[in-house]
């Protein structure tokens, strides 16, 4: 099976599964401060911040 790449322009994304045979809760996942790539715990589907897209640290 291919891994399933989601490239992304936020630093919060959703993950609900990849389709309705593989549908999991609603996960927000988040990227660390020194990655660009998050993985989805449930469905393995893998986020990765676009070129140029920056990661907005809270306080």
């Amino acid at each position: 099976m291919a891994k399933d790449v989601v490239t992304v322009n936020s630093a919060t994304v959703a993950c609900e599964g990849i389709g309705p045979d593989s549908g999991h809760p609603k996960v927000y996942l988040t990227f660390a401060p020194d990655s660009r790539e998050t993985v989805c715990p449930y469905c393995s589907r893998t986020f990765v911040l676009a070129d140029g897209a920056k990661i907005a640290h809270g306080h």
